[in-house]
């Protein structure tokens, strides 16, 4: 593990334990799959995922396992800008025997991914890149800081390989398939009100519909999350008005835990403040996160065995506690 967060000048600050957080349900759901999901921290917290941290010497790394999920492994690309998925990415790396993808851009971050036996390898560290000079790897090449990954990527690449079936079996989520679907909770009259509309209409966005394949949408896809993007006449409720997303809700059936990993661990703890939701029950949690520069927010909440995710320009409690109430 030092290797990773060895900096320019040779210093190795001890990492912790923490989950970096983050902005969607899916970053949360490997566990839920049977899989496994580390990550250490060195430096301060980030805080709110939604707010530009004013620190710039941190850094996260994380090693997460899907099983069962090499068939469909597909390496990031990376761009000028952003890194979004369906291969190739950048020079391929052979690390112990293994062939895998790696790269570096803004996001996710430096990131070394292969198929391992039968399991999708997912490797990535992050950082403040858009301030990488003067940052926690300041005087260090993207190239470098790969190369100082490899370690790390060749004890999991072994582990895994080396170890017996049984050594291999993680608690998971007993998941039911079912189809998307955006009527029962969220067909409420109230989130109409909470959004200021006569009435609504909803547009299922499914993972399986994307068309391409990376890490967070594989993710996605098996656990069984999907989108519902609310509309009034076809047209998507605030995209137009606050030239930003527009409101829509997520949703996963039988995943109410990623919520309680989202209040109880640490640094998802702290950057993410819990909120109280009319008509919900002991045992469930909400956490609401906004931007500091316009009115979008994200509440994540449980009602039940599942999770949903809401995240608008308008008031997102409401529409959370319109759908507790439907439910209800």
């Amino acid at each position: 593990m030092a290797p990773v967060f060895v900096t320019a000048d040779g210093t190795t600050p001890p990492p912790v334990a923490a989950i970096q957080p983050a902005l969607s349900l899916n970053e949360y759901a490997v566990p839920a799959l049977g899989g496994l999901s580390c990550s250490w921290r060195v430096g301060p917290a980030v805080g709110n995922p939604m707010q530009d941290s004013l620190a710039t010497d941190w850094a996260y790394v994380s090693v997460k396992v899907v099983p069962g999920g090499a068939d469909s492994w597909a390496p990031y690309v990376v761009g000028d800008g952003f890194s979004l998925g369906d291969g190739p990415s950048g020079t391929p790396m052979t690390i112990v025997g293994i062939e895998a993808a790696t790269g570096c851009g803004i996001e996710p971050g430096c990131f070394i991914s292969a198929p391992v036996g039968d399991d999708w390898v997912e490797i990535v560290l992050s950082t403040r890149w858009n301030s990488l000079d003067g940052g926690y790897y300041s005087g260090l090449t993207p190239d470098a800081i790969l190369a100082q990954m490899q370690p790390l990527a060749a004890s999991v690449f072994t582990a895994l390989t080396d170890a017996h079936p049984g050594q291999l079996v993680w608690p998971a989520v007993d998941l039911v398939e079912r189809e998307p679907d955006c009527t029962g909770a969220l067909g409420s009259q109230g989130i109409a009100t909470a959004l200021g509309v006569d009435s609504l209409e909803y547009e299922v966005r499914s993972q399986s519909t994307v068309g391409t394949t990376y890490f967070d949408n594989y993710v996605a896809q098996r656990s069984g999350v999907f989108s519902c993007s609310v509309q009034v006449d076809g047209v998507p409720v605030d995209l137009i008005a606050a030239g930003l997303l527009g409101t829509s809700v997520t949703v996963g059936y039988d995943l109410a835990g990623l919520i309680d990993t989202m209040v109880s661990t640490p640094d998802s703890q702290a950057a993410l403040p819990t909120v109280a939701l009319k008509g919900a029950v002991e045992g469930e949690h909400a956490v609401q996160i906004c931007t500091d520069i316009t009115h979008f927010c994200i509440v994540f909440f449980s009602l039940g065995q599942s999770a949903y995710q809401v995240q608008s320009n308008s008031d997102t409690v409401a529409i959370a506690e319109a759908i507790i109430a439907e439910a209800r």
